[in-house]
């Protein structure tokens, strides 16, 4: 009897240590990505770029396409059945040009670039050209001139946009002294539609074509001209003109209280609802402030973000009277919190503390993914994890098996795949799948 009952004990205990065993291998398992249901795995990769080539100056996915331009090319990689990020079409800026500048966005399948010699406008050169491309096949639509003033600096901020029909382009502010810089094309055709009525001593700094109307960012000055191009003094506004016509609709400070100066830091998040992005006291890598518009540009109140810098790329996202924010401040060992504010109160609405530092977010109906890096020292992306937009609930935890990109410019999702565009580095576009 004593005999059965240490075997009995035995093997309890070698019951016990295997379990233990077990469990701790299915979490490894787990964690890695080996399990079904946990995963993350690489579908396809499209080509790389040369090494040392240069960053992009504009990514997108459009329909079943993916769009990278950079200073010499714009390459259409395809996202259809079978395609798996084959290179699909490329343009070449003619001559000794280059690729310069490049649409926010694009819309019925056409995508806007600009190209010109280098040596910028002080030399007559610069970004002269605008050129509207089919992103499905690279098909060249047309192309139009863009002014660039002799003697004045090159415009740095993106100067073309396209949406609701319209291919928008800032001209150089400073050309032959006219300030009505923001015109608007037929997108498919090329054809003018209008001339925006700019403000007396406004130029734009940065503009977005929303679905209602176009937003902008104006830089006014006064006083005798400066090194700035708009004078001595001045502030940047908020402005919107109407889509149909380019009248002018409101122009408004950034700060209702304080003027925010030429040297600040802004940005549009969204021109539906016009939201701004805001670098405090004029640095653009000390946080920001978001300030939003209602009707007639009736200011919101600012909402205040902890840990977001201006350089970010993949950081906010704007769905209807939400803003959603990861706020941290980008260091090793820093905890990260994904955030949910509304844009109409200036509200934190929920607040989710991340184990992990963030990388990237991307917003598609009622969930954000979010990209995460697991240890304190690698910049490895290893984790997706995904929310509920309502309350901030996590809904998946996934983990990448295979390499995912760490300098990310921007986070797609097409058909059910995370599509990453790299922004340095080579790499191109990278799709996973969850398995």
């Amino acid at each position: 009897m004593a005999g059965r009952s240490t075997l009995a004990k035995g093997l309890t205990a070698l019951a016990v240590v295997l379990a233990v065993i077990g469990s701790v291998t299915a979490w490894i398992l787990s964690y890695e990505g080996y399990l079904p249901g946990d995963a993350m795995v690489r579908s396809w990769q499209a080509p790389n770029d040369r090494a040392g080539d240069g960053r992009p100056n504009g990514t997108w996915v459009d329909g079943d396409t993916a769009v990278r331009s950079r200073f010499d090319a714009v390459t259409g990689f395809g996202l259809g059945e079978g395609q798996d990020g084959r290179k699909l079409w490329e343009f070449v800026p003619p001559g000794r040009t280059r690729i310069c500048g490049s649409a926010r966005h694009t819309d019925a399948s056409v995508l806007l670039v600009a190209y010109g010699q280098e040596g910028g406008a002080s030399r007559g050169k610069g970004c002269a050209a605008v050129l509207a491309l089919d992103a499905k096949d690279g098909r060249e639509l047309w192309t139009a001139p863009r002014t660039v003033a002799d003697g004045g600096p090159e415009q740095e901020e993106p100067f073309l946009d396209a949406g609701s029909g319209l291919a928008v382009i800032g001209h150089n502010p400073r050309a032959g002294g006219d300030r009505t810089s923001l015109r608007a094309l037929d997108l498919r055709t090329g054809k003018p539609r209008w001339t925006a009525a700019m403000p007396q001593g406004c130029g734009p700094r940065t503009f977005s074509v929303g679905g209602e109307q176009v937003v902008a960012v104006l830089a006014c000055g006064a006083g005798e001209p400066g090194d700035d191009g708009f004078g001595e003094t001045g502030e940047l506004t908020a402005a919107a003109f109407d889509l149909g016509s380019g009248a002018l609709k409101w122009n408004v400070p950034l700060d209702a209280r304080r003027p925010v100066d030429l040297s600040a830091a802004a940005d549009i998040e969204s021109a539906d609802p016009p939201v701004l992005s805001v670098g405090r006291s004029g640095v653009s890598d000390e946080g920001v402030a978001f300030v939003s518009f209602g009707v007639d540009g009736k200011p919101r109140p600012a909402i205040e973000a902890d840990g977001i810098g201006m350089s970010r790329a993949a950081q906010t996202a704007v769905a209807g009277e939400r803003l959603y924010a990861l706020e941290g401040f980008w260091q090793k060992g820093q905890r990260h919190r994904l955030v949910a504010f509304d844009l109409t109160t200036g509200e934190e609405v929920w607040r989710t503390t991340l184990d992990d530092p963030a990388a990237a977010l991307s917003l598609r109906g009622d969930r954000i993914t979010v990209l995460g890096e697991w240890t304190t020292q690698s910049t490895d992306i290893t984790d997706l994890l995904a929310f509920d937009t309502a309350d901030g609930e996590e809904v998946d935890f996934r983990s990448f098996r295979d390499e995912v990109p760490h300098d990310i410019g921007a986070v797609y999702q097409h058909h059910g795949r995370i599509i990453v565009a790299g922004s340095g580095g080579g790499s191109t576009f990278t799709a996973y799948e969850r398995w």
